[in-house]
Formats: structure tokens, C-alpha cells, sequence
């Protein structure tokens, strides 16, 4: 091959890796002089009234910043992730919201999902469009880390680009397993049993706790799925209780069948401790759990009230005054926290998707309203560690922080 064929070809071989890159490089950035920003939130279900509140977490940090962002204006677009009856998310409204965000020319990224695993169904489908996702308190594991226990339900499933451009607000659920069998441990239990419900939150969850317990200790002896039939109540316990623990978790998200539930461990299994995860806390907290019995503890990663710093306080009393009392809850904060890092990843980037991915992995620790926080390159968070609540009279009631 001769020197001039061969600079023939390198230039060539330029022009055509310049036309792709240049390509791409348009396709991230957005024209026009509005952005887009979609939340995706359930309105019905266990966590409607933190979703409504989240909501208005993410409009007055919007709102705070005039509503705009990196000289553009910034569009807030809120949609529901539920159906009516459903207990947390639908998959197909999750799909459709994410797709709806994909195919928007305008949208620079995706708040949600909000809980108990919805990422999985949206964020393959963001992450295809290069969109920035920013969940305020999905903890699924496998959307950042392979989890214990499932060696199949790696990350890489999740990001079809091969690039991350998932984060979340909130510790992982593996965290949650671990803090939870951590204080089992500490209250001397040896048996365990692990039951949980047929969401991916707590199949995941329960492989976790399952993993990390035979790991760790105390040796988990026994676990069972509950499919939502109530009346396979007395069955499933039964079948706990055959294995003889002297300490049981509870891997699901709270229902019809959750006060009927704990009654029956604590009539079969008298004096054993049950560890609840956070989905039992997603419950209306004005009824309570009927014949709730005593020693049941649950974890939450969201910090209570009684517990933020004072900037936290100032902001849910802002959030009172301009949205009313339903939206001055904790987890209005993480929606607003969630809001302010888009804008930050805007301010910074400017309207280009890939640009904006990046700025917001890059914000390495923030200081937000419900305290300082840093952010992994997988994803995940450093946090203010979870709250231990205590049912007393068949209410939880906030008890400390565990870090």
C-alpha cells in the first residue's frame, strides 16, 4: 500500500467516524427553546400520597428556579405510573410513560420510578434514548449491582447503551437487608424465617436477605411467598412456624392482608421478633393495623421529619404554605432534591442529553434538604443510613436513625 493510499484511507476512515460522532452529537442535543422533564408517579395505590407529595417536591424546586435551567426553559410533565386498584406501580403504564419521555425530542430526563422496583420496567427504555433517570426512592438493587442471591439479575440488563445513566436518591434494598439483619442479629436471633410477596420488590429483596443471612447469620431456616389470597394466611405461617425461628422477616409491600398477617406470626410464633422491610410502611398511617401484635420493627429510607436538618424543615414548611398539608411530607424532599439535580445537571451541561448524564454523575456530593448525600459511579448513593420504626397500639412510631 502506498503513503498517499494510506492517508487516502485515514482520512477516509476520519470523515466517517467525524459524520458518526456528529451524528450522535446532534441527536443528544435539543433544539428549540424548551426542555422537557417527565415524572413518572403512581396516583393510586399504597404510595399515591407520596407520590402526590413527591410531585410537588419536583414543582417547587422547579419553580424555586424560575423555571429554568442553562438559559431554556424547563417543562414539567407529571404521569401516572398505577392503574386504579393496582397496590404500587402497573408495568404497562411504567412502559408507556417511559416511552412516551423517549420519543418527546424535547425531553433532557425522567424523574421516577418511586418505589418497590418500577426502574426495572422504565429505565432499559431511557437508558436506549440516552435520558437521564433520577429515581427519588427506588432502592432495587439489581438496577445498580448484581444482588445476592439472584446471580442472573445483574445491571447490564438494565442499560442496553452499555452507558449508566441511572441514580437514585435512597440507599438499595441490599442495604436495607443488611441493616435489617444486623440488628436480628443484635437481638439474638439464630432461626430465621423470610416471607415476601410476589413483587420483583420483594423476591429480590427476600433472595437478598436470604444470601446475606447465610452469610452472616442468623441462619435463615424457612421462607414462603404470599401471593395476596388472605385466606392462605394460616397455611403460610404454619408452614413458618414448622421450622421452628425465632425471628421472621417480612419482604413486601403493605396490602388488605398485612394486619391479619402479622396477627397470625405473632399467635403461631408468640414472642418472635419480625423485621419488616419498607414497603410495610407504605400504609395509610390514620388506620391502623388491626390486631397488630407487639415486637414488630420496620426500616425506611426515607429520614422523618423529627430527624432533617434545618433547611428540611424550612423547605416542608414552604411546601405546606404554597401546596397544602398533604405535600409537607419527607418525601416531598427527595422529589425536590430530585428536581434541583436535573436543573444543576442543565445549569452545567446545557440542552444536551449525553452532556446532562454526565454533569449529574459527575455532582459527586450534594447537600440537599434532607442532608448530604454522595453519589457512586454505579449509581448509587451514600446516605444518612435508614429509620427504625416500632409498631405500638397498630401504628408505627418513629423511633432512630440507623446508620
Amino acid at each position: 500500500m502506498t503513503a498517499k493510499l494510506t492517508l487516502l484511507l485515514c482520512v477516509g476512515g476520519c470523515l466517517v467516524l467525524g459524520g458518526c460522532l456528529g451524528e450522535r452529537d446532534e441527536r443528544s442535543r435539543i433544539a428549540g427553546g424548551t426542555l422537557t422533564v417527565y415524572a413518572s408517579l403512581p396516583r393510586h395505590g399504597v404510595s399515591a400520597p407520596a407520590a402526590a407529595a413527591v410531585a410537588a417536591g419536583e414543582r417547587l424546586a422547579l419553580r424555586d428556579a424560575g423555571g429554568r435551567a442553562g438559559g431554556r426553559r424547563i417543562r414539567l410533565v407529571t404521569l401516572d405510573a398505577s392503574t386504579a386498584g393496582e397496590r404500587v406501580w402497573q408495568p404497562d403504564r411504567v412502559s408507556e410513560n417511559a416511552e412516551r419521555a423517549a420519543d418527546d425530542d424535547t425531553t433532557i430526563a425522567y424523574l421516577g420510578e418511586l418505589d418497590y422496583g418500577g426502574s426495572a420496567v422504565s429505565v432499559p427504555i431511557t437508558n436506549e434514548a440516552g435520558i437521564l433517570q433520577v429515581s427519588p426512592g427506588d432502592g432495587l438493587t439489581s438496577l445498580t449491582r448484581r444482588p445476592p442471591g439472584r446471580p442472573r439479575a445483574g445491571p447490564e440488563r438494565y442499560y442496553p447503551s452499555g452507558e449508566r445513566t441511572f441514580l437514585r436518591l435512597v440507599p438499595s434494598d441490599l442495604s436495607q437487608a443488611e441493616t435489617l439483619l444486623a440488628q436480628a442479629r443484635a437481638a439474638g436471633v439464630t432461626r430465621l424465617a423470610i416471607l415476601y410477596d410476589q413483587e420483583i420488590y420483594g423476591r429480590e429483596l427476600a433472595a437478598q436477605i436470604a444470601a446475606r443471612a447465610r452469610r452472616d447469620g442468623p441462619d435463615p431456616v424457612a421462607s414462603e411467598e404470599y401471593r395476596g389470597a388472605v385466606d392462605e394466611i394460616p397455611d403460610i405461617v404454619r408452614s413458618l412456624a414448622a421450622e421452628r425461628p425465632n425471628g421472621v422477616v417480612y419482604a413486601g409491600v403493605a396490602g388488605p392482608g398485612s394486619g391479619r398477617m402479622l396477627a397470625t406470626i405473632d399467635a403461631h410464633l408468640p414472642g418472635a421478633p419480625v423485621y419488616a422491610t419498607a414497603g410495610l410502611l407504605a400504609r395509610d398511617p390514620r388506620r391502623p393495623v388491626p390486631a397488630a401484635p407487639r415486637g414488630v420493627t420496620a426500616y425506611s429510607p426515607i429520614r422523618p421529619a423529627a430527624t432533617l436538618p434545618a433547611a428540611g424543615r424550612r423547605t416542608l414548611r414552604r411546601l405546606r404554605t404554597t401546596y397544602g398539608p398533604s405535600a409537607a411530607r419527607p418525601e416531598a424532599l427527595y422529589g425536590y432534591e430530585a428536581m434541583r439535580l436535573v436543573l444543576e445537571a442543565v445549569r452545567r451541561a446545557g440542552p444536551d442529553r449525553e452532556g446532562v448524564v454526565a454533569a449529574a454523575r459527575d455532582l459527586r456530593v450534594r447537600h440537599a434538604a434532607f442532608g448530604a448525600y454522595r453519589v457512586r459511579a454505579t449509581g448509587d448513593v451514600e446516605a444518612g443510613g435508614f429509620a427504625l420504626y416500632t409498631l405500638r397500639d397498630g401504628r408505627f412510631v418513629f423511633e432512630r436513625m440507623l446508620r
